[in-house]
């Protein structure tokens, strides 16, 4: 009962963290109008990143997404496609689109959010990691040979 109260918060969190990124387009005038090209090239790979995911996700497990960090009974751990180099490409896809946002806003607040969201699913992908090691035994030996968010360069290496 209390890993379901958790995961309840977290996706709060999530979703709350959403919500943030229009307020704060109104906390102060735009000050980094530099970074719009920079977040649109975000929002293009966290676009792109996402659709790659959610379909070697799907094609592997036939399930639809799901917010919450507790793996579904039914699911295949997925090492294909994205998978194979990052971890956490859904997560990854989230974290590019909320800098990609707050690079458009271009407000202090906007930005303050997008590193709010960077810690946030840094924690929910640590919590998220502890319950796919009880669930599945070789998770270990993939996380070895991937990056959280990013493909590490000498982990890369291996898959050349």
């Amino acid at each position: 009962m209390e890993e379901a109260k958790e995961e309840r918060i977290i996706m709060a969190i999530q979703w709350g963290l959403w919500f943030l990124f229009p307020l704060s387009a109104f906390v102060e005038q735009a000050r980094y109008t530099f970074l719009k090209p920079v977040g649109y090239l975000l929002l293009i790979f966290a676009f792109i990143l996402f659709i790659m995911a959610n379909k070697e996700h799907g094609s592997t497990n036939k399930l639809k997404l799901n917010a919450s960090p507790r793996p579904n009974n039914s699911a295949k751990l997925v090492t294909s496609g994205v998978y194979a180099y990052i971890r956490h490409p859904i997560y990854s896809s989230f974290i590019q689109m909320s800098f990609g946002i707050a690079f458009l806003i271009g407000t202090s607040a906007s930005i303050a959010v997008a590193v709010i969201s960077l810690v946030f699913y840094y924690l929910k992908s640590r919590y998220e990691e502890k319950l796919l090691i009880q669930k599945y035994p070789d998770y270990n030996l993939y996380k070895e040979r991937t990056g959280r968010f990013i493909p590490e360069t000498f982990k890369l290496r291996k898959h050349i």
